[in-house]
């Protein structure tokens, strides 16, 4: 499911959205970097190395860098001063959150980057808080790497 509104509570396999956010008492990486379409690759190559750790596949990795450069795309819009990432491997689950604090625009993913990233993740939202735009984006591992 892809939401662009504040405030959503949904359910993935049975649990809310407050049960699947990063753990900060559990091993995360945070990275931020420039909303520049040239630093979007250092976010993939992070994502890619979290999916190796929950056990994608590699055609599952190969989605989550694709979700991940889409998901970015669209926080560049947006026109904040950077893009704030967090990542965490949950048994066989990858949570990734993210922001661009004091947006200058409110996101409206396109109809296309919408279909995209739901056929390549399980859940992503988008959200504001207050001149924030957030997202939070599920993908869980289904093949046996």
């Amino acid at each position: 499911m892809l939401e662009s509104r504040p405030g959503a509570n949904h359910q993935h396999d049975g649990r809310s959205d407050d049960e699947l956010k990063t753990d900060p008492n559990e091993p995360f990486i945070e990275l931020r970097i420039p909303p520049d379409p040239a630093y979007v690759r250092v976010a993939r190559l992070a994502a890619g190395d979290m999916g190796g750790r929950v056990g994608f596949s590699v055609d599952e990795i190969d989605d989550l860098r694709l979700a991940v450069d889409e998901v970015c795309s669209i926080l560049i819009g947006a026109g904040g001063h950077v893009i704030e990432l967090r990542m965490q491997a949950q048994a066989r689950n990858l949570v990734i959150e993210g922001s661009t604090p004091n947006a200058a625009n409110e996101i409206a993913p396109s109809d296309l980057s919408e279909m995209l990233i739901r056929a390549l993740v399980d859940a992503c939202e988008f959200s504001t808080r207050g001149r924030d735009v957030c997202f939070e984006m599920h993908k869980q591992a289904r093949e046996i790497a």
